[in-house]
């Protein structure tokens, strides 16, 4: 609209020109290129104050003020945890009478990681975890006869192995570098066995089990130097999403039945909780 009337005002002026002023000089007006660049000038400068922040651009909150780990450096993790348990360390309901039982869980994970910048690393991890369970006996007496249940040499093995890659970043707490945080994207596959025996009336029954997950996950942790180039970490699962294939076959190797199951959960874990070292070279 503008562009507009300045044409026509240009447009009559002009025509003026013919015209004597003062019976010698003539009107004077500057070009309307002239008139238009400084007029495109004026609004792109405007647009330019009226703009919002770009996208590109993000506040500087800090979080790599620190170098907690240099770029260039290798991390050699391992993660290692063993436990047992049997009936004399529970105290179970005064129900049960007679129980019998002993198990064992144990679980290695290492891993390496490469940092490609500073505080940030992509690496690979693998993993082996073996329980074993022995419920010799065990009484069930709800104080009536018909309610009581025994049952006997129950025994549960099951191995599974894991394979998979993560992106991890620390940000440091202190200024001298010791305390430090990290959160981790882990794409994990798992694979394993179980083996699940007991007695019946007719004689033992055993069911084999082969197990199939695909895990997207997202944990944090806290890490700490102990030595110049050791390094503990204590992280918790944060959930993540998974699927689930199971496949079920009796002692004979017929196929007995299976599931599949798709899960999404986004909650502290307390029973996914890490506790391990890394050697940076």
């Amino acid at each position: 609209m503008r562009k507009f009337i300045i044409s026509i005002f240009l447009a009559l002026a002009a025509a003026g020109q013919s015209f004597a002023w003062n019976g010698t000089d003539s009107i004077f007006l500057p070009a309307a290129d002239s008139l238009f660049a400084a007029e495109d000038s004026a609004l792109a400068g405007l647009h330019i104050k009226d703009k919002f922040l770009p996208v590109s651009k993000r506040i500087d909150r800090g979080i790599n003020d620190i170098t907690y780990v240099y770029k260039n450096e290798i991390a050699i993790g391992l993660d290692v945890s063993y436990g047992t348990l049997s009936s004399d360390d529970t105290n179970l309901m005064l129900m049960i009478d007679g129980l019998d039982f002993k198990g064992s869980v144990i679980t290695v994970n290492p891993s390496v990681g490469y940092f490609f910048t500073d505080n940030i690393c992509v690496g690979t991890r693998f993993g082996y975890s073996k329980v074993d369970g022995n419920l010799g006996n065990v009484s069930l007496d709800l104080g009536t006869d018909d309610l009581d249940l025994s049952l006997s040499d129950i025994l549960l093995r099951s191995q599974v192995t894991t394979m998979g890659v993560f992106l991890r970043s620390y940000a440091g707490v202190d200024p001298k570098g010791v305390f430090g945080l990290f959160a981790e994207l882990e794409l994990a596959y798992k694979t394993g066995n179980s083996m699940f025996s007991y007695n019946t009336s007719s004689g033992p029954n055993t069911t084999h089990t082969n197990n199939y997950q695909a895990r997207l996950g997202i944990s944090a942790g806290v890490s700490v130097y102990i030595m110049p180039k050791l390094c503990c970490n204590l992280s918790f699962g944060l959930g993540g999403i998974s699927y689930n294939k199971i496949r079920q076959h009796d002692a004979a190797g017929i196929y007995t039945g299976g599931r599949t199951a798709t899960s999404m959960n986004w909650k502290l874990n307390l029973l996914d909780i890490g506790i391990g070292f890394n050697v940076h070279l």
